[in-house]
Formats: structure tokens, C-alpha cells, sequence
């Protein structure tokens, strides 16, 4: 399997007062081309930090991150935020659309904003994978939060990303719109070939995922492979007794 990004040794301190809080510390990954990844811990266990520098939102202490081959800690503030234009696709708990344009135009509005034509085929297939078809010509106000949460969704592909970065992506939805924006997202790896990197703290959105990796402290805990919901359960349970 094929890196997409690469992880290697990193560490995020924050300096509060006279003390050094280590958010992330000596963080040792890859996670790969088409791989649905979610990342789980206890509040204050690492987790949005290593999101956040992942998705060049923030910067490691020490230590490296590469993207299919390039150092984020390389680029100067213009190529970062081409990579994160060019390369990344974000998808929030708030949904962040726009609510004075309509569902489509806010899934075109990625391409839009980065001077480019929309791929009609493209945008189709997604629109068609996440079930929204009929809504295109609704405003935000005018859907429900699953089909809002959707839009987003679709909006954060519009541009083929390498990447997805997801941040508790169904926190704010009920059991139903959850099952559907969760099973869309696994679909999008399995036959869009996305990578998707999702934080969470829901074993059942865990679950979705091919791999769970467990963060406390600051540093990986556990990775597991395919894991049920009750496999995920046990493990937080654990790790919370230590």
C-alpha cells in the first residue's frame, strides 16, 4: 500500500504560563491511498491537534508531515494554503454552507473560488453518491441536517481532493441522517478511491472506518485494523482505565 501522508516524529507543545503542555508528542504514522481513518481519544488526547496539523491548519513543534511526497513544514504560506485549495477537502460538525446560495452552488463554489470550471460529470457522480439530486435548487434553510451535512460533504470532493479531513462530521446529526452521511463517506473510499482521515468520538462513526487509530496523551495508543463497534468500545473503555 501506498503512503499518502507520512508521519513522522511529530510533536506539538503549546507553552501556557510556565508550562509545557505536549498536545502531540513524538506521533509516528503513515496512513494510506484510500484508507477511511478515524481518529479517537478523550478530550484533550491529541486528536484535532494531530487533524489540524495534518490538514496544515497548524504547525508541528518537531518532526515532519508529508502529502504524497511534500514537507508541509517546507512550504511558505502561499503554497499551503494552494495545497490545502488543491489537495484537501473539509468537512465540519457546523456545516458552514452559505446560505444565501443554493445547494449546487455550494457545492460548486470550491471550483468557483479557485477560478476553475466545475467537472459537470464529476459533480454528478457525487451528487447522485450522496442523494441529493432532487435538492439542488434548495437553499440551506430549505434541508434538512442530513441533507445539509451531505452537501457538505459533497462540496469538500467538488475539487477531487487527495484528501478528506472530517472533524466529528455527524455530530450534529440524528441516528438516521448519522447512518446515511457515515455510509456515504465509507462508499466515497470504497468506489470514489477518497482518503478520508476522520476525527470522532463516537464508536459507532468509528466504526465505519477500515482503521481506528486511539490517541492519549498526546500519543498513539492503539491502531486497530477493521474494528466492530463493540471491539471500540472495550479498547476506549481500557485505555480510559489506564
Amino acid at each position: 500500500m501506498t503512503p499518502i501522508i507520512e508521519i513522522k516524529n511529530i510533536s506539538r507543545h503549546f507553552k501556557v504560563g510556565n508550562e509545557v503542555i505536549k498536545a502531540l508528542d513524538n506521533v509516528d504514522l503513515n496512513i494510506f491511498l484510500n484508507e477511511f481513518v478515524a481518529l479517537m481519544g478523550q478530550s484533550g488526547s491529541g486528536k484535532s491537534t494531530l487533524l489540524h496539523c495534518l490538514a496544515g491548519l497548524d504547525k508541528v513543534t518537531s518532526g515532519s508531515i508529508f502529502i504524497k511526497g511534500t514537507d508541509l513544514g517546507n512550504l511558505n504560506d502561499k503554497e499551503l494554503t494552494k495545497m490545502r485549495r488543491d489537495s484537501f477537502g473539509f468537512v465540519f460538525q457546523a456545516f458552514n454552507l452559505i446560505p444565501t446560495l443554493t445547494a449546487e452552488e455550494n457545492i460548486t463554489l470550491p471550483s468557483s473560488i479557485a477560478g476553475k470550471k466545475p467537472d459537470e460529470d464529476w459533480i454528478n457522480q457525487i451528487v447522485n453518491a450522496v442523494d441529493i439530486g432532487d435538492r439542488l435548487n434548495h437553499r440551506p434553510n430549505e434541508l434538512s441536517g442530513g441533507q445539509q451535512q451531505r452537501v457538505a460533504a459533497a462540496r469538500a470532493m467538488a475539487t477531487k481532493p487527495e484528501v478528506i479531513f472530517a472533524d466529528e462530521p455527524s455530530g450534529n446529526l440524528d441516528s438516521k441522517s448519522s447512518k446515511e452521511l457515515l455510509t456515504f463517506m465509507k462508499s466515497v473510499v470504497n468506489e470514489l478511491n477518497q482518503t478520508i482521515v476522520m476525527v470522532t468520538h463516537d464508536p459507532y462513526a468509528a466504526s465505519f472506518a477500515e482503521r481506528v487509530i486511539m490517541l492519549k496523551d498526546g500519543e498513539v495508543a492503539s491502531d486497530m485494523e477493521e474494528p466492530t463497534q463493540e471491539e471500540i468500545i472495550s479498547r476506549v473503555t481500557s485505555l480510559s482505565d489506564i
